[in-house]
């Protein structure tokens, strides 16, 4: 691989080399948990889009991004840790400390996101929550992704 030479960019050079999904079109996703169901240290639930982003580069197509992705999984993660400790309602901050995730195939259904989460660890540390969690996240059409979480609410 050959060395770039130092090279200067302005605005313009910056907009037409960036991906207009993270600029602009990754505002125009939302998502929603339509249900959760918990047994000890499983959760499953089912997520939906509420309104997608559609690539012209991806055939006008839905694709889940890793980054509706970790926001719903965090969600998940949050909403486990308060029904576990037996909280009503949230009060604190939650942080994510580290994460690692696979996109093996992609998931195209926005209506029947399914999601299955292994809590591997939790415990509380005083008033603070520490939970470690591995998801896969599956549709109908044979997508697939495999997560895992590190994070804590204060």
């Amino acid at each position: 691989m050959e060395p770039i030479e130092k090279t200067e960019l302005n605005r313009e050079d910056i907009r037409k080399l960036s991906s207009y999904y993270l600029n602009e079109g990754r505002k125009q996703e939302s998502w929603q948990i339509d249900h959760i169901m918990i047994e000890d240290t499983i959760l499953d639930a089912h997520v939906s889009m509420r309104s997608t982003y559609l690539s012209s580069t991806d055939n006008n197509e839905f694709h889940l991004t890793i980054f509706s992705a970790l926001e719903f999984l965090s969600q998940l993660m949050i909403i486990y840790a308060h029904v576990w400790a037996g909280r009503k309602e949230k009060v604190g901050e939650g942080w994510m400390i580290e994460s690692s995730m696979q996109s093996l195939r992609v998931i195209r259904d926005p209506d029947n996101i399914l999601v299955a989460m292994t809590v591997e660890k939790i415990k509380e540390r005083g008033p603070n929550l520490y939970c470690i969690a591995s998801y896969q996240i599956t549709d109908a059409q044979g997508g697939l992704m495999k997560v895992r979480l590190k994070g804590f609410l204060t």
